[in-house]
């Protein structure tokens, strides 16, 4: 499938997402606007909403990965290759982007796009995760985030019939964690499926010459990048892919360690400017007051817009792009 009948798609863009189908129509809408050349490949587990199995355009492709893909879980990057893998076969892309359905953008993507295709790199966040756990009382050293990815985690078996777990037990397995840290863990994914708990991993996955990478949910490859994940490094039965089936909140690790061994993420702005609000440990709703910030940013897509507290602001960068 091509742009015109003597054009290639240049980019598709991926919207992962699970509801909100008005607002995902808008954001399409938006992108085809600003780029003529892409497509648009919308993923969701119709779960929690019902999307339409086909629209209008031709450009728009609706996917459904039939995933449970709960916030925190393996399944959310599962759905992400499969949807990676499906817009290859359609479209055969020069890139491919990374979206869901919060995000709105944020100037001309065609221009982006030309940027993004030529850099030297993939586009994206990747920090290496540091931290030594501790035996004892004492907390360990550095970021424990590192301990989503180093432990084997699984979930009870009784977690889908208790829904409250007696006091005593609670203060003992939090005890239990800290005083054993670097061989068990747990934790309470709260907006996910709850307690787990994890075991260390013998022999280690990771090391110093090939650290865990820390890194934002939404990114942009080539088509370099993009084939090495699918056909190498999460492949059926690779060890990247063993791994993180059993990690805590993968779609923030397991692509952009992959893509990180590799090469350093471009010197471009991040695909979604964001900005944290560490209160309620949620993205902060952007809306027209950040008008001028988010153009600053540079970043082609801004996250987190709502179709009701964002609507004059979506009003303002439909001009924009």
């Amino acid at each position: 499938m091509t742009a015109t009948d003597d054009e290639p798609v240049r980019a598709v863009y991926v919207i992962l997402t699970h509801a909100g189908w008005k607002q995902v129509q808008r954001l399409a809408a938006a992108i085809l606007r600003s780029s003529p050349r892409s497509r648009v490949l919308i993923a969701h587990d119709a779960r929690a909403e019902q999307f339409p199995a086909f629209v209008d355009d031709p450009r728009i492709v609706v996917y459904t990965h039939g995933l449970p893909s709960d916030w925190g879980s393996w399944e959310l990057v599962e759905a992400t290759l499969r949807a990676f893998s499906r817009a290859r076969e359609l479209f055969d892309p020069a890139l491919v982007t990374l979206i869901t359905g919060a995000d709105y953008p944020a100037r001309s993507l065609a221009e982006w796009e030309r940027e993004a295709v030529s850099a030297e790199g993939w586009v994206g966040t990747a920090s290496p995760l540091e931290y030594t756990p501790r035996w004892g009382r004492a907390r360990g050293v550095g970021d424990d985030r590192l301990t989503r990815y180093t432990m084997r985690w699984y979930r009870p078996f009784w977690s889908g019939w208790v829904t409250s777990a007696p006091r005593w037990w609670v203060r003992l397995r939090w005890a239990a964690a800290l005083r054993l840290e670097p061989a068990f863990g747990v934790r309470d994914v709260t907006r996910g499926r709850g307690i787990h708990y994890g075991i260390a991993r013998a022999p280690a996955c990771f090391s110093p010459e090939r650290p865990c990478y820390f890194g934002g949910q939404t990114l942009a490859v080539r088509r370099v990048e993009l084939d090495r994940l699918l056909d190498e490094d999460f492949a059926p039965g690779s060890p990247l892919r063993r791994v993180y089936r059993r990690t805590m909140i993968p779609d923030e690790s397991a692509l952009q360690t992959a893509l990180a061994w590799r090469s350093a993420p471009a010197q471009l702005p991040p695909v979604s400017y964001m900005r944290w609000d560490e209160t309620v440990d949620q993205c902060v709703v952007w809306t027209a007051t950040d008008f001028d910030e988010i153009r600053a940013s540079r970043s082609p897509f801004c996250r987190k817009v709502d179709p009701e507290r964002s609507d004059e602001l979506l009003s303002l960068l439909d001009e924009l792009i």
